[in-house]
């Protein structure tokens, strides 16, 4: 009985940090991600970008017009396992922040991975919901053509981040308190 005291007591204090972590900042940060989907080859990655909840309801949103959207992450791992980490040299955005759940309109990406020398590829991306098309290609360092795919993008996972920082807290207080009955 003791045992299941001091479990809902910590449950309440874990519950109660989680909801005064996420009320606590009213001007959160929404992170918008979805999944890369290639015609030929299945899940190619995914991208993820952040707006700031003051943009809501504010119409069309694009980075060209200098509109702040940050690129959180722009992932090929699951094309290849070292398309994780990118030198950008352009990237677009453009999102209709009345409806964030419809996720990303329009988006243009080129860029080269990074630390492999003289077996960098560079990779240029291209998507328009308006038609759900979009393409990757990938070229070596002497402009030859490695790969090519055509793409659409997944349905959009909408997360405001206070919530994700508290669920992350929320876990690792979870591993301390399991660690100390362990020792």
């Amino acid at each position: 009985m003791k045992s299941l005291t001091k479990l809902i007591s910590k449950s309440l204090l874990a519950i109660t940090l989680m909801f005064a972590t996420s009320f606590a900042a009213n001007a959160t940060l929404i992170n918008i991600k979805q999944d890369i989907i290639g015609d030929f080859f299945g899940k190619i990655g995914s991208i993820e970008i952040q707006i700031n909840k003051n943009q809501l309801n504010t119409g069309v949103l694009d980075t060209a017009f200098g509109d702040e959207i940050t690129l959180v992450n722009i992932n090929l791992s699951d094309l290849y396992s070292w398309g994780d980490v990118f030198d950008i040299f352009l990237f677009e955005v453009v999102i209709d922040s009345d409806n964030i759940y419809a996720g990303i309109e329009f988006f243009e990406f080129d860029g080269d991975d990074v630390g492999f020398g003289p077996l960098t590829w560079s990779y240029q991306m291209f998507y328009e919901a308006a038609f759900d098309f979009g393409y990757l290609e990938v070229f070596d360092l002497d402009g030859n053509l490695v790969e090519f795919d055509s793409f659409r993008l997944g349905t959009a996972q909408v997360v405001s981040a206070p919530s994700t920082l508290a669920l992350f807290t929320l876990a690792m207080a979870a591993l301390l308190i399991r660690r100390r009955r362990i020792v």
